[in-house]
């Protein structure tokens, strides 16, 4: 389904690449708003939902908490801080294996993969 490119859409897709640091729904509104305060809220989230739905941004649905969203659309996975709740890019070139691993197990066919690796960042673990 086609959506048309508003403004506000715009600005939705501008904060999110600016950000860059995987926020919450709640965080891109706030970004927007601060420069556009008459933005709605239920705005910014229809427009973050058609963004993910169009490929232009991703969706990290974050097993800890509220779904982040990412400037990188493409298929990467993330390392997230389970003291601070940063979260983090990880860069794994081939997963295949493990897809296939699943398929052999299951008889599934693979067509998407979810992984997150959680611990301590080093901000929290230089801190203790």
């Amino acid at each position: 389904m086609q959506t048309r490119q508003t403004f506000q859409k715009t600005l939705t897709l501008e904060a999110v690449r600016e950000m860059q640091c995987h926020p919450t729904a709640d965080q891109v509104y706030a970004y927007v708003a601060e420069k556009y305060p008459e933005i709605s809220r239920a705005t910014v989230y229809r427009n973050l939902n058609q963004l993910c739905d169009a490929g232009e941004i991703g969706r990290v649905k974050n097993p800890y908490g509220a779904d982040r969203f990412d400037h990188i659309a493409g298929r990467h996975f993330h390392f997230i801080c389970l003291s601070c709740g940063q979260l983090t890019n990880v860069d794994i070139p081939d997963i295949s294996y493990f897809e296939n691993l699943c398929t052999q197990q299951t008889g599934a066919q693979v067509t998407e993969s979810h992984i997150f690796f959680g611990g301590l960042c080093k901000n929290c673990t230089d801190g203790q």
